[in-house]
């Protein structure tokens, strides 16, 4: 995978900021910008490139603002507000650095007013802890168009280790609210602002603070915005998937999402450092004298182990590292009596882990997590390691939107004819398809690629879509009853391929943040795709299906093909010239089976522009 950096911290921190371009947490050519003035493993510099780029786009809000442009101006504060986060990271090797507080009480007050102006409600919440202290949090409400049943389910969403409430915005409500669901956001002890402005510390009976975040939810304000308490989800990334499991343990608690949280804090320091030296302090062989020169000594030449010792001693709130060793004993999914904290959880669980972590590996953490939940049903829990960029194992799919489409059309073809597809969860791109064994099944080396149960093996997303809908008992509904439906079927798959994908993906990827966008080219795409959409809405005219008088294979691929189209690009505006076309998408997604592969409908209301 290229990289930004020679160094791996600041280039996952810089990946960090850039992740977020999908939703407006970040523009792909200022974190350029940004790139130019950073040295790497020099805080200073990222410091001061960061507030630039935050500074710039603050000004761009504050013009947008004077020239009634809303949406310019949410997005523009949202991402100065990143930016502003990010500025300050590499800071907490000395936690009294006033620019601390500083950056972070911008970041806030910036999304404030950046989030204020998109769709739906935003609260500010002042939830009630212990001795007199409260946590800061926001509950974010969806549209009124959005919301697809009487009471909102919501998610009740936690940071981690080093993130803040205003980051999780692009991990949370980002995706929630287009869906439906409330969200609630908080900063916990130790965390955000409430660590910088507030002195707290981090704590790891975090039930603690779920209880009394959901005691919040549940008294004040689940009556007040219809929230149904019958569907919360919790969720957190990092040490936050840690926390979601403390937290999935209260019965109120429908569904936990732990993103490649971890089993037990300590395990996963000591397997960093030789036995030796872990075990001889452990033993009382080695002082803390001792412990803490060697780890003084070595941090004085590595800048990620002095930023992690001093982040660490600054979150629990002692003054050596001797004594953070301590304080990470106690973040623990084992029970000091030997039992198990998972045991209490009863609620659905996800757990991922990502392969190329230099943190929470999968071996030692999702995967023992997982294993310590054979109590609960396989149906109601489930395991996913993310395996590399491409293959799906960074934020927002980033490298893997093609592939993300090519599935849509296949598992939902599968869905509809009742033929079970399952993904290989040891896939590994650019590794696994260079391998003799995958190239001796599949010669091109490309995927998707297929392998049914009797050894079939077939590569190219529209064979493999065709072949699962043609070995089940409703082939003749995907694929047509006789020679017409079969010819007129493929007809439009074809013209999928050739006048609406590539013009899809020409006006999606520079909006999404993942190409650089070229006047000239966006320009080309949107009007091939203008021609393509012109095409579907004469043909549908007294027609509610494209090539049968029911839904098929060229109905899915079509809509698999525009799904991204109607999240970044087709917004309200545009779609008034489409009706028929958005009234059959809707009605595709919505199909019985097709619904559970497609989700919500997520359709975008003012896609982003560029200017001139």
């Amino acid at each position: 995978m290229f990289k930004f950096f020679k160094s791996d911290f600041f280039n996952f921190e810089f990946l960090r900021v850039l992740d977020a371009a999908p939703f407006y947490g970040s523009e792909t050519g200022e974190c350029l910008v940004a790139r130019t003035k950073i040295t790497d493993g020099d805080p200073e510099s990222w410091y001061h490139a960061w507030t630039a780029e935050a500074e710039r786009a603050v000004s761009v809000g504050e013009d947008a603002v004077k020239h009634g442009d809303r949406v310019e101006a949410s997005w523009a504060f949202i991402r100065a507000s990143n930016y502003y986060r990010s500025s300050e990271f590499f800071l907490h090797c000395n936690p009294q650095d006033p620019r601390i507080l500083n950056a972070i009480q911008k970041s806030s007050d910036v999304f404030e007013r950046g989030a204020r102006l998109l769709d739906g409600e935003l609260h500010i919440l002042d939830i009630p802890f212990e001795d007199s202290i409260s946590l800061p949090g926001r509950l974010f409400l969806p549209p009124s168009h959005k919301q697809v049943t009487d009471k909102l389910p919501i998610l009740v969403q936690m940071g981690g280790f080093d993130s803040t409430q205003e980051e999780l915005y692009f991990y949370g409500p980002a995706g929630g609210l287009p869906r439906g669901y409330a969200v609630l956001t908080f900063d916990g002890p130790g965390q955000g602002i409430s660590l910088r402005r507030d002195k707290t510390r981090m704590v790891p009976d975090w039930e603690r603070v779920t209880g009394k975040v959901l005691d919040y939810l549940e008294t004040k304000l689940a009556a007040k915005h219809n929230i149904d308490m019958g569907r919360v989800a919790v969720l957190g990334a990092s040490l936050g998937g840690y926390l979601v499991l403390r937290a999935a343990a209260d019965s109120r608690v429908g569904a936990a999402i732990s993103t490649d949280g971890c089993y037990d804090l300590f395990d996963v320091t000591k397997s960093r450092m030789p036995n030796w030296f872990i075990g001889g302090w452990l033993s009382g062989w080695l002082s803390d004298g001792f412990f803490n020169f060697v780890v003084n000594r070595l941090a004085a030449s590595n800048f990620q182990l002095r930023w992690e010792f001093g982040h660490s001693m600054w979150l629990y709130g002692v003054n050596n590292p001797a004594d953070v060793m301590r304080q990470m004993q106690r973040f623990s999914l084992r029970l000091e009596d030997g039992g198990e904290y998972l045991s209490k959880l009863k609620c659905a669980t996800l757990v991922t882990g990502a392969s190329d972590t230099f943190y929470f590996t999968p071996e030692l953490n999702a995967e023992r997590i997982f294993q310590k939940l054979n109590h609960i049903d396989s149906s109601n829990k489930e395991l996913w390691i993310g395996q590399g960029v491409s293959g799906g194992g960074l934020q927002a799919k980033i490298a893997a939107l093609a592939l993300s489409h090519q599935k849509i059309a296949i598992f939902a073809a599968a869905k509809i004819n009742g033929v079970n597809v399952a993904t290989a969860s040891d896939y590994q791109h650019m590794v696994t398809n260079k391998t003799p064994e995958f190239l001796a099944k599949f010669p091109i080396g490309k995927v998707p690629a297929f392998e049914a149960t009797d050894g079939t093996t077939i590569a190219e997303s529209d064979a493999i879509a065709q072949y699962v809908a043609e070995v089940g008992p409703r082939s003749a509904q995907l694929l047509g009853a006789d020679a017409r439906e079969r010819a007129r079927v493929r007809q439009w798959i074809n013209f999928t391929d050739s006048e609406v994908y590539g013009n899809m993906m020409g006006v999606v990827l520079c909006r999404a943040g993942f190409a650089p966008h070229v006047p000239e080219k966006e320009a080309a795409a949107a009007k091939g795709l203008n021609f393509g959409l012109g095409v579907v809405e004469k043909w549908l005219t007294g027609r509610e299906w494209l090539a049968t008088d029911q839904l098929s294979l060229a109905d899915l691929t079509l809509a698999a093909a525009l799904y991204w189209a109607y999240m970044h690009y087709l917004d309200d505006k545009r779609r008034e010239a489409y009706p028929l076309v958005t009234a059959w998408y809707l009605r595709t997604i919505g199909a019985e089976g097709v619904k559970d592969v497609f989700g919500p409908p997520n359709l975008v209301a003012a896609a982003k522009e560029f200017e001139p």
